[in-house]
């Protein structure tokens, strides 16, 4: 393994490459395969001592080329490219297989205190998708880094890892409101517990905030702290 400035890693050693693909398989976190005909999502489906399978199919990429996988997870952005590409059958569906890569770059993210707010404190981002649709969401967990979303309901096609969602408003009610530009990172199935004890399953957005001045990340950390600090005296009660 070499490490360079700024959390970036280059993995080289096999079974750490294999411990890594495996935990991302398990936790079922999206990726994206940048390939010479397009871009798409997929997800891994397995990870073997030698190879890899994850979703696709023929009119996505051709057989035999050379592609790049990326990987946004909540502790580190993964990127590495294979090559010899082959279709096969995975449980009955079509399938993409390749070769453990060599190599993986593993760009580690700083790590922010987080606080996740109950559910009768109503903290909300709200703004405008892309194509002009008004959005409310309620925020799930927040830290000076990023924010996870919660989407009840049936989720539109477009929110996406990658897909920019510009001049939110984050809502902290007594805390104070702030407006970022961010990003989704990964898209995950998630489930609680209501007040009658009965589980309820939504989908969680989780975000990064892009180009956040150090005021501005200064100020959403100490409304973090903040409410961390006031939920806890009331806990003590």
């Amino acid at each position: 393994m070499e490490h360079s400035d700024n959390g970036l890693f280059i993995k080289r050693e096999r079974f750490e490459v294999l411990a890594i693909l495996r935990d991302i398989c398990k936790q079922r976190t999206p990726l994206r395969v940048d390939s010479q005909r397009q871009q798409f999502q997929s997800q891994l489906l397995s990870v073997g001592p030698d190879n890899i399978v994850f979703i696709g199919n023929k009119n996505e990429m051709a057989t035999d080329s050379e592609i790049t996988i990326v990987i946004e997870s909540h502790d580190a952005k993964i990127e590495f490219s294979v090559d010899q590409v082959q279709l096969t059958q995975h449980q009955g569906i079509q399938v993409w297989s390749t070769r453990l890569p060599q190599e993986m770059v593993y760009i580690q993210r700083r790590r922010q205190f987080r606080i996740t707010p109950p559910h009768w404190l109503e903290f909300f981002c709200s703004g405008e998708y892309p194509d002009g649709t008004p959005y409310q969401l309620r925020i799930h967990d927040l830290s000076a880094g990023g924010v996870g979303l919660r989407f009840d309901g049936q989720m539109p096609a477009f929110l996406l890892p990658g897909l920019l969602l510009k001049k939110a408003h984050l809502d902290l009610g007594s805390y104070g409101s702030f407006k970022v530009n961010m990003e989704i990172v990964v898209v995950n199935r998630d489930q609680d517990v209501d007040d009658n004890g009965g589980v309820v399953h939504f989908s969680r957005l989780s975000c990064r905030f892009l180009k956040l001045g150090l005021a501005m990340e200064r100020k959403i950390q100490s409304a973090v702290f903040a409410f961390e600090l006031d939920f806890n005296k009331k806990k003590r009660r």
